[in-house]
C-alpha cells in the first residue's frame, strides 16, 4: 500500500484481449495506483513494462499482481508473486484442482492472500449461485458453454467449477447411450453433469445450464457481450486481497 492508501498494481498480460481491457480500467478505478505490466520476455518492454518478475517487484513494488496470460505461465507467474510478497489475482483459465493446492499451500505459507477466480463477471458468479441453489431440486443437469475461437482450454474454467458445485450440491444422474455413432458426441461428464464445449468466431462467453426432472426443466443462461463485464469483479478483487492471508477461489467468496 502506498501512504495514500491507494493500492499499488502491476498486470501481467496487458496486452491481450482482456488484459488490455482490464488495465485500461485499473487506470481510471479510484483507489488504485497501476504501477507496471509485465509482459513476454521476447517482447520489447515500453515505459512502465517489464520482462521479469522479480524486476518489476523491485522497481514498482506493486502490491498486487493482477494475471490475464495463459496457463501454464500463469502458475508460475502467480507461484513467483507470492514468493515475492505481491499478492496475485488471477484471472487466467486452465488451472487444475492440484494446481490450485499448490496455490493454497504457497499462500498459506507466505501468509498473503490471492484470489483465483474461473470468471470475474459478476453475472457468471451470480450463475454460478443459482445453478447450486437450484440442483438439489433436479436429478439431471448439462451444461453448453460457448467461447472464441482462440480459447486454449476445454471446458472453460467457468463450466467446470459450475459442474463441480451442481455436483456437490445435488445428486445428478446421466442416462447413457446404448448407441454412440461419433466418440465424444454425449460430451464430458463431470461428477454426473454433462459438459459441453463449443468454439465459435464472434463469441465472448456463453453459459447455459439446463436441469431437467419428469415434471419440468430450468435454464439459466449468462452471456458475456464485452469484456469489460469482468472490470467489477476484478476491482473487487483487486480491492479485497489486501485483506486476506489465504487463496479464495470464487468472486463471491470475497467480502465488499
Amino acid at each position: 500500500m502506498t501512504n495514500n492508501g491507494s493500492v499499488r498494481v502491476a498486470v501481467a498480460g496487458a496486452r491481450g484481449r482482456t488484459g488490455s481491457v482490464v488495465t485500461e480500467a485499473l487506470q481510471r478505478a479510484p483507489g488504485i495506483e497501476l504501477v507496471g505490466t509485465l509482459v513476454r520476455p521476447s517482447t520489447a518492454p515500453d515505459e512502465g513494462e517489464f520482462a521479469d518478475l522479480n524486476r518489476l517487484a523491485a522497481t514498482v513494488k506493486p502490491d498486487v499482481l493482477v494475471d490475464f496470460t495463459v496457463y501454464p505461465d500463469s502458475k508460475a507467474i502467480a507461484l513467483g508473486a507470492i514468493s515475492l510478497g505481491i499478492r496475485p489475482v488471477i484471472g487466467t483459465s486452465g488451472y487444475t484442482s492440484s494446481d490450485l493446492e499448490e496455490l493454497r499451500a504457497a499462500s498459506q505459507r507466505a501468509k498473503i492472500g490471492a484470489v483465483y477466480a474461473p470468471n470475474f463477471s459478476i453475472g457468471a458468479a451470480l450463475m454460478m449461485q443459482f445453478a447450486k441453489t437450484a440442483a438439489p431440486y433436479f436429478g439431471h443437469a448439462e451444461i453448453v458453454e460457448t467461447h472464441h475461437t482462440g480459447k486454449k482450454d476445454a471446458p472453460s474454467g467457468t463450466a467446470l467449477a459450475t459442474a463441480q458445485l451442481i455436483a456437490a450440491a445435488g445428486r445428478m444422474q446421466r442416462s447413457s447411450s446404448e448407441v454412440v455413432k461419433v466418440q465424444g458426441a454425449r460430451g464430458a461428464e463431470v461428477g454426473g453433469v454433462g459438459v459441453h464445449s463449443l468454439r465459435m468466431p464472434g463469441v465472448v462467453g456463453v453459459h447455459e445450464i439446463r436441469f431437467a426432472n419428469d415434471d419440468e426443466t430450468l435454464v439459466i443462461t449468462h452471456s458475456t457481450s464485452t469484456r469489460s463485464a469482468f472490470v467489477a469483479g476484478v476491482l473487487r478483487a483487486v480491492r479485497a486481497v489486501k485483506a486476506l492471508d489465504h487463496l479464495v477461489e470464487r468472486l463471491e467468496e470475497l467480502a465488499g
